[in-house]
């Protein structure tokens, strides 16, 4: 009974993470990238940084919390499902720290390129075109870390299918959902023109739905424990 309990309460933090790790990201791209950055004009870019560096900076602190939620989701789902498949559940673990490590590695470079331009008030225009090119590609370098996302959401998905912990509607819509998570990072890496953010719409769809269903119905385990 108490281990049922314990299910549960896990359950339900991973809800509240799957919501957390929504809200990050996309408060993130509304507040800071979609303001800060200038498609196209590096240098414009890194003057919008510099004059805006405390936002710039709240954005960056922001990812390497939301590198933290990412880890501690991925262990849950990994206490919720490690009695339906272990060596999956493993390795859809591996795969999410994973993601996390490549999220903060991205974000790091971006903390790099910004004490480039602040720690000198001189900083000439060919090391701001530089900062300025990196921030700009801070998108297409976090497709590196959603290809590990589409694949070890996958495999979570399907160990959800498979013990019918949660309805299975919810798993196979997150299985289609992260295909197109992995299909729109290779596209954002191979064909950029074909990389459109229609391809994660579904995902953001999958996580509010899967964020709510865990957080208030939990999920089924009579035949887990």
């Amino acid at each position: 009974m108490n281990s049922v309990k314990s299910v549960q309460k896990t359950a339900r933090f991973s809800g509240y993470l799957f919501l957390f790790n929504l809200l990050i990201p996309t408060l993130g791209y509304v507040f800071v990238q979609s303001k800060l950055s200038v498609a196209g004009n590096p240098l414009l870019t890194s003057n919008q940084i510099i004059a805006n560096e405390q936002v710039f900076r709240f954005g960056l602190l922001s990812e390497f919390i939301l590198s933290i939620g990412l880890i501690l989701l991925g262990y849950s789902l990994y206490v919720i499902l490690k009695k339906t498949n272990p060596f999956f559940s493993k390795l859809a673990l591996l795969l999410k720290t994973t993601e996390a490590t490549l999220m903060a590695v991205v974000s790091l470079l971006s903390f790099l390129a910004l004490q480039i331009l602040v720690s000198n008030s001189q900083t000439g225009v060919d090391n701001k075109s530089l900062a300025g090119l990196l921030f700009n590609q801070h998108g297409t370098l976090n497709s590196i870390p959603m290809m590990f996302l589409g694949i070890e959401m996958v495999i979570f998905n399907f160990l959800f299918y498979s013990s019918r912990m949660i309805p299975r509607w919810i798993a196979v819509f997150g299985i289609i959902s992260f295909i197109l998570i992995f299909l729109f990072s290779i596209c954002s890496l191979i064909e950029p023109e074909f990389a459109s953010m229609l391809f994660t719409l579904p995902s953001f769809i999958y996580e509010l739905i899967i964020g709510f269903w865990l957080i208030i119905k939990g999920v089924k385990v009579n035949n887990q424990l």
